[in-house]
């Protein structure tokens, strides 16, 4: 009878690894997973495969000969087949919803640039914010990239792994594909078009800036002039003009930052135009707040 229960527990050592393993799952090691490398997902997904392979060939019991010992399995391998069965489907529901979430996100974002690029024309506003988005897609393609491609290998590993595709994770993993193609053809487009546009443009936004520097100084100018200098000066009436100063200077800044984005784009350089240097007695390359500038 010993030597039957020895060979027993020698043959279903492994079953204190799994039951170690499935006492240990819960939510914080399910949400610890999230952004978990692909491969990392299979090897787990393969485990919990061969695990239950295992389990299933657990006998329901272990009677000894001469029927001096009965030992019953049947408790813990139901209880380890049904976490099993409930992890996987832990598992499967955390891809999919990420699955959901990061496509939506991802189209979104592609969806932001495309509108840019689509919308292009010959106005300089639109140039100059054309060339912005053009230049943040081109710095983060590589990322747009990456969570594209991760966010397909997740309905891969769905499909594959899982056995599970439904008609929405379907639907979804075809529209990101359609976007990101979209989004490479229509950025290709836009860098074609302002490149053809480059010997009109970049002197057009030379004078945009001079002129947007010459509106700063005259806010300044009429900030400082004598009126508002005037301690005389109805106080309430001198505020109110004060403010309307600020905004109107703080909306040129902003359309300056935005010229002073699309020229660098333009031109590879990160100082300001010469024109408006030249014109304004403008020196300092780090005229373009940062807490103002957009992007």
């Amino acid at each position: 009878m010993l030597q039957e229960v020895q060979e027993f527990c020698r043959d279903y050592h492994w079953m204190t690894g799994v039951y170690e393993f499935l006492q240990a799952w819960g939510c914080q090691k399910l949400e610890s997973m999230r952004g978990y490398p692909i491969k990392n997902y299979v090897m787990l997904v393969t485990r919990l495969n061969a695990w239950q392979a295992q389990v299933s060939g657990i006998p329901m019991e272990l009677i000894t000969r001469g029927r001096l010992l009965l030992l019953s399995c049947r408790n813990i391998r139901a209880e380890m087949e049904s976490k099993l069965v409930n992890i996987r489907k832990d598992i499967l529901e955390q891809v999919q919803n990420e699955c959901q979430s990061r496509s939506q996100q991802l189209i979104t974002e592609l969806t932001g640039f495309m509108k840019a690029f689509q919308t292009i024309n010959s106005d300089i506003h639109s140039i100059a914010w054309c060339s912005q988005k053009l230049n943040e897609a081109n710095e983060r393609y590589a990322e747009l990239e990456e969570q594209m491609e991760y966010t397909r290998s997740l309905y891969e590993l769905i499909r594959n792994h899982f056995g599970l595709f439904s008609a929405e994770n379907e639907a979804l993993d075809i529209s990101l594909m359609d976007t990101w193609e979209s989004f490479q053809y229509e950025k290709s487009q836009a860098s074609e078009f302002l490149l053809s546009k480059r010997h009109a443009i970049v002197p057009k936004l030379q004078q945009l800036m001079a002129t947007a520097l010459a509106e700063l100084e005259g806010v300044i100018e009429k900030a400082l002039s004598g009126p508002f200098m005037d301690p005389a000066q109805e106080q309430r009436s001198t505020e109110r003009q004060l403010i309307s100063l600020e905004r109107q200077y703080q909306s040129t800044v902003s359309s300056l930052c935005d010229l002073h984005h699309a020229y660098t784009t333009f031109t590879g350089t990160q100082g300001p135009a010469p024109s408006a240097t030249t014109t304004l007695g403008w020196y300092d390359p780090g005229w373009c707040d940062p807490g103002l500038c957009p992007g």
